[in-house]
């Protein structure tokens, strides 16, 4: 009688430990990232508020040039941000791209004589 062959086991080796671990972590990211999506998508909207200040002062030989500092105090981003200085009867004006939420964005302003003591406003922004 002919003697039937057992079939051989197929020896499976362990999965490496740093196999596990590196999944682990690449498990942990992939929640985390989610979590932080659904966190910002619940939280309630927080419009631009926006204000503006000069922050430094630079003389050149076309006249003098205020550097204004746009703070962003809301959490969504304002687009098309119109900003305006007023010295004297000198009006001079500026926009922005944007400035992000909880951000800040600079803008450039010239002026004929030291606007050191210029008012500076924002008029107004769009939605991006």
């Amino acid at each position: 009688m002919p003697s039937r062959k057992t079939p051989a086991r197929k020896v499976v080796a362990p999965r490496p430990v740093l196999q596990a671990v590196m999944a682990a972590l690449g498990a942990l990211v992939t929640l985390a990232a989610l979590a932080i999506v659904v966190w910002e998508a619940m939280q309630p909207a927080a419009p631009p508020a926006l204000s503006a200040r000069i922050v430094g002062v630079q003389a050149t030989s076309a006249g003098h040039v205020a550097t204004v500092e746009v703070s962003n105090d809301g959490l969504d981003t304002a687009a098309g941000v119109d900003i305006e200085g007023v010295l004297g009867d000198q009006t001079a004006t500026a926009t922005l791209d944007y400035v992000p939420g909880r951000g800040r964005a600079k803008a450039y302003l010239r002026f004929d004589a030291d606007p050191t003591r210029a008012a500076v406003s924002v008029k107004g922004w769009s939605a991006p």
